[in-house]
């Protein structure tokens, strides 16, 4: 009984961690570029028989308490759809490349191609980091008229001013996330990509968030049922370990 109590505890503990990560894609919504996230839950039998130093001893049937945990969050590499704009420095991707950027932190990748010209002259992303050309320096926006090639290319007036740097990578999902659509490559993520040749750049547009609101807003009903779920079965037991404390032992 208490194992049943147990699991539902942990159920609900779960549905709670899920909210939070529904409730940061619908905030997100309309961030450029945002891609959404997904819990991922996992049974507590088979997250302790990974930490076990000598699991084949685990025994699933005496193990404590049983439920689920959310062990990850997974990000979803779908792009999402693509709106034109006026601005020749709005650019979106076409293809599973990044732009690179140079931040405080080091070097940073990100998808929103929301750009624009910084106090120095030099093109930059919507929070003021520098878009890194193809040498890895920053790239200066002479004045006129501007645009964005589909190779990457800036060109003013008819002359090219700079290339912004590319990247693809082998397996996205290396890639951790940060704030601000940006993305922090590991140095194994980083040996594994490569400049890109199957991205292309689409001047005047915009990569939108990929997260869908009545899709988010149908996985956050059921989590709230999920919850309710649970909490009638802590409930239910409750009023079972009563009703046996009272009565047990009673004489007749």
């Amino acid at each position: 009984m208490i194992k049943s109590l147990y699991a539902a505890a942990t159920g609900m503990v779960a549905v709670e961690d899920r909210q939070a990560v529904i409730a940061n894609n619908i905030a997100n919504a309309s961030t450029i570029a945002y891609r959404r996230q997904e819990a991922v839950q996992k049974g507590f039998y088979g997250v302790f028989s990974n930490k076990l130093v000598r699991p084949h001893r685990f025994d699933n049937s005496s193990a404590p308490g049983g439920g689920v945990k959310v062990v990850e969050t997974f990000t979803s590499t779908l792009a999402g759809p693509i709106a034109t704009t006026d601005d020749p420095l709005n650019v979106a991707l076409s293809g599973p490349g990044f732009f690179a950027v140079n931040t405080p932190g080091g070097e940073r990748f990100t998808r929103a191609g929301n750009f624009v010209v910084d106090p120095d002259g030099e093109l930059a992303t919507a929070a003021g980091y520098k878009v890194q050309g193809s040498g890895g320096g920053a790239i200066e926006v002479p004045t006129g008229n501007v645009e964005i090639t589909q190779d990457g290319a800036l060109n003013a007036n008819g002359v090219t001013a700079g290339q912004l740097r590319l990247v693809e990578f082998e397996d996205p999902h290396m890639l951790t996330r940060q704030g601000e659509s940006l993305y922090q490559a590991s140095p194994d993520a980083m040996q594994r990509s490569a400049d890109a040749t199957q991205t292309t750049v689409l001047n005047k547009s915009l990569e939108l968030s990929n997260v869908s609101l009545p899709k988010e807003m149908v996985s956050m009903i059921l989590a709230l049922r999920a919850y309710a779920a649970n909490q009638q079965v802590i409930n239910a037991f409750d009023q079972t370990m009563t009703r046996v404390i009272e009565q047990v032992g009673m004489p007749a």
